[in-house]
């Protein structure tokens, strides 16, 4: 009996012993790839509960035994799992996650990641939006997204003159630009100025019907989703300062604009070749002694800009908060313009301690101020800045003007130079000290979610939020102000001369309130090891409600005038009217109402197929026509998780496809106002018999309208191999939109010659691509390429015109079946006849014709809208140094160049500056001229050929920057847990035939319009 114990007790002790040799102390440090020691990472025993933190210097101590895996976690960081051999030291780098390629789709109803994803989407992250110079964060998205053609309308800060158009133009007369949704709040226009980009955290841009067709009437040009920074869980408070400081330039031009010398020995040169028709017979003393004004620097300056955030994030077991305050203030290149902008952001998410509740919020308030021009592009030449100072004479002189001489005294200068409108700068110069236009918005958005386990399958949940705006726009001219004095000349706008007092002050206000509510049921269930499903079933309404009033007086009093207060006010007196006030009051109400449902099923991470279906109703439309069902259905196939994929250069490979419809409720491109009585009858005053007042029909009504409805198909596949090292996408799709808002040609029997209906198609078709290679990856260097690119061909297919074409009869463009959208429609020049100077131009029968008429007009294959756009770029990382380069271009793209036209147009020559260019018109003795005669007869004819339609195309470098991120090791001494400098740059460089100041632009026509600037920054991130 004793022996047998004996043997018993020896044989457990001889296990205690071999147990005891075969664990160990594992020791290591876990570091970043840049060498940082990770405290707080977690390494965790696989496959038991066993698991440690890592200490502040990043090391760590953990029993375990040859042969087990160690897994290590850290947010932000790529897991990491290794062996365990014979060394009891284990050191871990882990590499900083990244999303590429739209790693997370997130829309306003679904979370997936790209793995299972149906449907074609770019996002883009903080990373490439945070800290840049931008005042409206949709700049920074130029070149990021193939597809999305971004075209800046104006460089004045804050400015939201710009086409956002997402896979080619889908609409004539209806809205173009993509449905946005901040935080889970639609939103149907793009003021995006009050929006810190340093709170954004992504923004995902959903191309295809799979991804747009749940957001039914809404979803026809695509959607924008941007989501904002949050905190999270578990998380110590961290807080983190960002700083922007900078200088915005004019861009040059290639005008070849003369100085004082050179514009007299041009008008000298005119007059004597013209036998004094044009130009001025200067002496050659005063063209010697001509003075140089350059009114460029007169009215511009370089602008100097900041933008500076702070933000404190904070996380507990159950609530985690994100909150951040923002200021920025850019000056505008043209003096007087301004932009202000005050932010405050407070996210919160919680939860109960079982995890079946979830709840959060999003508010942002933002304020911003604006100091604005109103009158760009317009060819007032006492209004528009950019007349002035690019046209103006640089042989005049600011000490012309001479600010504080009467108005009499510029009466007195203005009939000496003749009254032709030379004098402009010195009126500008007037009312720069005495005009101001401002426009200040308040915009307030909040939101609330709440979702709550009904079981481990089935989520009901909610999501509620306002978008409130108000925006104010002053207006004033000062009593003393020269436009608002009567002139005797007659040549500015003038009150009546029985008007003593003068002055204006206008102001409009706009209070608009959006609520939206969607509330959903959700089920998702994994049966077994290979078959996933998930459905949900949703009702979304809208309500909004927009109250305008305006007021407008002329006539105040010196004695008590403040700019931009109104004060001095008088009152209306009896014998006449010019002191009356006039106000006027808008109210407009609308309302959507949906419910839509969504299925998704997936097989073995291998297949999968999502569909959606909604039922939309709006109010534009009767109750015959007021409901409409838009579905999609999209598929994949991850081709790389096939067995017989394993071992292949694939580490990712996905073939997916999607087809499905959309619609457009925005027929009037009026945003959610507007359009709500086409199907009525409208009536408006007019002058009847013997000149009495009458009602006349204005329009007639069409029960049958609808909305425009866009029908999609999408082929793509995503890729990624030799460990990601290669990865991309590729796209191909064909956008068809049918019930185009056209007017439709009726008999003037019935009051009114046309009828708004449904009427024409138009298609896009086009071909994306993304690209990135990380042509360097090792643990301390990283070197991206990358290169974007999208083509697209828009075609009109069908239109209720008999000809076939449409032409307004002034314009220079127009659209025909066959044919693109706007499309120029222009003669063509062919030439100078040598033997007389004038400009001569190709009929439609071939022939040359000097006196064109509308019939030889041509349609030109030229339109404003690019067919292939995109961008290419580098990204260099190494040791804490950081290099990007993004260049964008656009190809293919034609605009009229007005400016151009007037730089060398004889009608001004000797009232503005002109383009030397103008050397090269046809004269005696200059008949190979590329001008014709600068008095050529058919001058007009000219003016409005395809001459002065130039490309546009360009090739920019958008933006650069270089940077230094500290390690922690180098901080220690200030008790910073992050610090990083960088220096940046916008618009730097720009490759294009285009003479003007700016290549790019949302307009077919430009003349004195506000260019997009160049600038350069300075910034600092530090994080405590």
């Amino acid at each position: 009996m004793r022996s047998k114990f004996t043997w018993i007790l020896t044989l457990f002790f001889a296990l205690i012993v071999q147990v005891g040799f075969a664990q160990k102390q594992v020791t290591g440090v876990v570091k970043t790839q840049d060498g940082d020691p990770i405290p707080g990472a977690t390494v965790m025993l696989v496959g038991t509960s066993a698991g440690v933190d890592t200490q502040e210097d990043g090391t760590y101590s953990l029993v375990a035994k040859k042969g087990d895996r160690l897994q290590i976690v850290y947010e932000g960081f790529v897991p990491v799992t290794v062996t365990v051999g014979d060394s009891n030291v284990l050191n871990v780098s882990l590499r900083e996650e990244e999303i590429e390629m739209g790693e997370i789709i997130i829309d306003q109803y679904r979370t997936m990641n790209s793995k299972e994803s149906t449907v074609a989407q770019t996002t883009i992250t903080s990373k490439t939006i945070a800290g840049r110079p931008n005042a409206n964060v949709m700049q920074t998205l130029q070149g990021q997204v193939p597809g999305l053609n971004i075209m800046t309308g104006s460089g004045q800060p804050g400015s939201d003159n710009m086409n956002i158009v997402l896979r080619g133009v889908g609409s004539i007369n209806g809205s173009t630009s993509p449905l946005f949704v901040v935080d889970g709040v639609p939103m149907s226009d793009d003021r995006f100025r009050s929006i810190n980009p340093n709170d954004i955290e992504t923004i995902s841009v959903l191309k295809d019907a799979g991804a747009t067709a749940i957001y039914g009437n809404r979803g026809a040009n695509g959607v924008i989703v941007i989501t904002t920074k949050r905190g999270g869980f578990d998380q110590d408070l961290s807080i983190k300062y960002s700083g922007l400081t900078g200088v915005q330039y004019l861009q040059d031009n290639q005008y070849n604009l003369m100085d004082g010398k050179g514009l007299k020995a041009l008008e000298k040169h005119m007059y004597t070749n013209y036998n004094g028709a044009i130009g001025k017979n200067w002496t050659a003393t005063e063209i010697a002694n001509a003075p140089t004004t350059d009114w460029e620097n007169t009215f511009f300056r370089p602008a100097v800009q900041q933008n500076h955030t702070i933000s404190f994030s904070l996380g507990s077991k159950n609530l985690a908060s994100s909150t951040s305050i923002g200021y920025a203030d850019y000056d505008g290149i043209l003096q007087t313009t301004n932009m202000k902008r005050f932010n405050l952001r407070s996210n919160l998410n919680g939860k109960n301690n079982s995890g079946r509740l979830n709840y959060s919020t999003s508010l942002g308030l933002n304020y911003s101020k604006n100091k604005m021009l109103s009158a760009a592009g317009s060819n007032n030449i006492y209004h528009n800045y950019f007349q002035g100072a690019f046209r103006g004479l640089p042989y005049l002189s600011p000490a012309d003007y001479n600010y504080g001489r009467t108005f009499e005294d510029i009466e007195r200068f203005m009939g000496e130079v003749g009254n032709t409108g030379m004098e402009a700068p010195l009126v500008l110069l007037n009312r720069r000290e005495n005009v101001g236009y401002q426009q200040n918005e308040l915009k307030l958005t909040l939101n609330g979610g709440i979702n709550y386990k009904l079981t481990d399958d089935l989520t009901l949940g909610n999501t509620s939020g306002v978008d409130y705006q108000t925006i104010n726009q002053p207006q004033w001219y000062s009593p003393s102000t020269w436009s608002e004095r009567k002139s005797v000349e007659g040549i500015m706008m003038g009150n009546p001369a029985k008007q003593i007092y003068a002055g204006l002050f206008a102001e409009s206000i706009d209070q608009r309130f959006v609520f939206n509510s969607t509330t959903s049921l959700k089920y998702a269930k994994t049966f077994g090891d290979k078959h996933s499903v998930n459905a949900g079933v949703f009702m979304e309404y809208l309500k909004a409600h927009l109250n305008a009033s305006s007021l407008s007086k002329r006539g105040f009093d010196p004695l008590f005038w403040a700019p931009g207060a109104g004060t001095g006010w008088l009152a209306d007196v009896a014998e006449n009217d010019y002191y009356a006030a006039t106000a006027g009051k808008t109210k407009f109400n609308s309302g959507l109402f949906s419910y839509f449902a969504t299925a998704g099923y997936d097989y073995d991470k291998r297949f999968g197929i999502d569909g959606t279906i909604r039922r939309d109703a709006s109010f534009r439309f009767t109750k015959d026509n007021q409901w409409g069902t838009f579905w999609s259905v999209a598929g994949r196939w991850n081709i790389a998780n096939e067995n017989w994929m394993e071992g292949s250069v694939f580490n990712e490979l996905k073939l997916r496809g999607s087809y499905g419809t959309s619609g457009n409720q925005d027929i009037q491109n009026t945003g959610l106002f507007g359009s709500g009585n086409l199907f009525s009858t409208l009536y408006s005053s007019s002058t009847g018999y013997r000149t009495d007042p009458s009602l006349v029909i204005s329009q007639l009504p069409n029960a049958d309208l609808m909305w425009e409805t866009t029908k999609q198909t999408n082929i793509g596949l995503d890729f990624g191999v030799f460990n990601n090292r290669l990865r991309g996408t590729f796209d191909v799709y064909e956008k068809t939109t049918e019930d185009l808002f056209l007017s439709r040609i009726m008999s003037a029997i019935n009051a009114t010659a046309s009828l708004p209906a449904n009427y024409g198609t138009m298609q896009n078709r086009g071909v994306e691509v993304l690209l990135e290679a990380d042509v360097i990856r090792t643990s301390n260097t990283k070197v991206t390429l990358r290169v974007n690119g999208a083509y697209n061909q828009n075609k009109v297919i069908d239109i209720p015109e008999e000809s076939g074409f449409y032409w307004d009869g002034a314009s220079l463009t127009g659209y025909k079946e066959g044919g693109m959208f706007n499309e120029f429609y222009m003669y063509k020049f062919a030439g100078v006849n040598p033997a007389n100077g004038r400009a001569q131009f190709v009929a439609q029968d071939g022939s040359l014709t000097e006196t064109p008429t509308d019939a030889d007009r041509h349609w030109l294959d030229k339109t404003l809208w690019p067919k292939l756009q995109g961008s290419f770029g580098i990204d260099v990382e190494h040791k804490g140094w950081y290099l990007t380069a993004n260049f964008t271009y656009a190809q293919d793209v034609w605009r009229y160049d007005n400016d151009y036209l007037w730089f060398t147009n004889a009608a001004f020559m000797g009232d503005f500056n002109m383009s030397g260019d103008v050397y090269n018109a046809w004269t005696n003795s200059n008949k190979g001229g590329t001008f014709p005669s600068m008095t050529a007869s058919n001058n007009s004819f000219f003016n409005n050929s395809d001459y002065y339609l130039r490309d546009a195309s360009y090739i920019r470098l958008r933006f650069a920057t270089i940077g230094y991120n500290f390690k922690k090791e180098d901080l220690q001494f200030l008790n910073l847990s992050g610090l990083r400098v960088f220096a940046q740059g916008e618009n730097l460089m720009t490759w294009t035939k285009w003479k003007g100041w700016d290549a790019e632009s949302s307009r077919g026509v430009d003349l004195g319009q506000y260019p997009t600037p160049r600038s350069v920054s300075f910034g600092v991130e530090v994080q405590f």
